[in-house]
């Protein structure tokens, strides 16, 4: 029987280690391929019987190889691929000590997982400068197309890597990263002539016993619009947000709603609403007690719908429609309209009709920065503040 698996036909791989061969046996018409490793032999079948292809084969053979010895992380801790894995144990200590939210890290781990590890991930740290980084986000432009946004972000990513390597005296200093110009798309938004034709399209659907996508619209994405924008929080937040998340105040005969954002984007912090919020919420309320689903765990909007991911693409079809039937889809500059809109028009709304606004309490209590709403909403303020500059007149005694 051993006569059939005695090799003959044996070749080295050119440019490759001698330890890489391929060869054939009498007991099969295909090439073999064979890597002595670590004092034995891996071996595969090439299953063709093509010489050339057997060629490529073992070429591919020997660099997955290669790969998998490279993140062996007990013997290479040198790698992007291992320090991305101390960073992300480190993020996930730190959830679990409550420094952080439950969402921190889950970002960066996609964009490892997706596209950062396939390209760095077997690259000693040492070896990553500024001209892989900038062929890292050349090859991520031609295969994905992401705007510079995006792209900043994944730079935050590998600076985060290396700052682990850094800590772990694997480098002594980081690369210069290559730039990427942001350009701040303008934020679409509804005027306040806009809104009302939005919020009575939605009041005059929610009649007619339409349905969208098998889902009925009903009176509740009416008052999800107004709620959303009379309060401040992320649509994000509002899709996780129960009852016990939300409590109503009252300021010298004026009721509005203080929320606690549950997954917040940015820090833990309540965020107070409009008036309106908090008159709207009485209706949710009600209505969700008629189904049983006013609990304090419950959900506010669609609370029948414990996957939340799909509630909040029910909102999202329902919403689409509306802003259709109400010919609202796009802005004056082209940009189309989306849930985000409303918040935008909530954050647009307050800077416009206030009477002095508070651009630094604004930004805290929509759980943003003052820098965002200098680069997205600011400049809109502007404008009109210069139109009412030139339609104004000098008083005469």
């Amino acid at each position: 029987m051993k006569q059939r698996h005695i090799p003959y036909d044996i070749e080295n791989i050119p440019r490759y280690p001698k330890a890489l061969q391929i060869y054939r046996i009498p007991a099969s018409p295909s090439y073999q391929v064979r890597l002595f490793s670590e004092r034995k032999y891996i071996r595969r079948s090439t299953r063709t019987s093509d010489k050339h292809e057997a060629v490529e084969f073992a070429k591919k053979f020997y660099d997955e190889i290669a790969i998998a010895k490279r993140l062996d992380f007990t013997v290479h801790t040198d790698t992007f691929a291992a320090c991305a894995r101390h960073l992300l144990e480190n993020q996930e200590a730190m959830m679990k000590r409550g420094e952080r939210r439950e969402r921190f890290g889950e970002e960066d781990k996609k964009k490892l997982d997706k596209d950062l590890l396939p390209f760095f991930g077997t690259m000693g740290v040492a070896k990553i400068g500024t001209l892989e980084i900038r062929e890292y986000l050349n090859q991520l432009t031609e295969s994905r197309k992401l705007s510079p946004s995006t792209l900043s972000k994944h730079l935050v990513v590998i600076r985060k890597v290396l700052n682990e390597a850094k800590t772990r005296n694997y480098i002594s200093t980081l690369p210069i990263f290559p730039p990427v110009k942001m350009k701040d798309n303008p934020r679409s938004w509804f005027s306040e002539k806009e809104y009302r034709i939005l919020r009575d399209t939605a009041r005059r659907l929610a009649k007619q016993d339409i349905k969208v996508r098998g889902v009925p619209l009903t009176e509740e994405i009416y008052d999800f619009i107004v709620f959303h924008m009379n309060v401040f929080v992320r649509v994000s937040d509002i899709k996780l947000t129960k009852h016990r998340h939300i409590s109503v105040e009252n300021n010298k005969g004026e009721k509005y709603l203080l929320i606690v954002p549950t997954n917040s984007k940015t820090t833990v912090r309540d965020s107070a609403s409009m008036e309106t919020a908090a008159v709207v919420y009485e209706r949710i309320l009600a209505r969700n007690q008629e189904l049983d689903l006013a609990g304090r765990d419950d959900y506010l909007f669609f609370p029948q719908y414990k996957n939340r991911a799909y509630a909040l693409a029910t909102i999202r079809r329902q919403f689409e429609f509306i802003v259709n039937e109400a010919q609202l889809k796009y802005d004056r500059f082209d940009n189309p309209r989306t849930l985000y809109s409303l918040r935008q028009s909530a954050l647009m709304f307050r800077l416009l009709n206030s009477e002095q606004p508070d651009i630094f309490f604004l930004a805290r209590n929509a759980l943003t920065s003052v820098q965002q709403l200098e680069r997205f909403y600011l400049s809109h303020i502007e404008s009109r503040m210069k139109i009412e500059s030139l339609h104004s007149f000098k008083r005469r005694d």
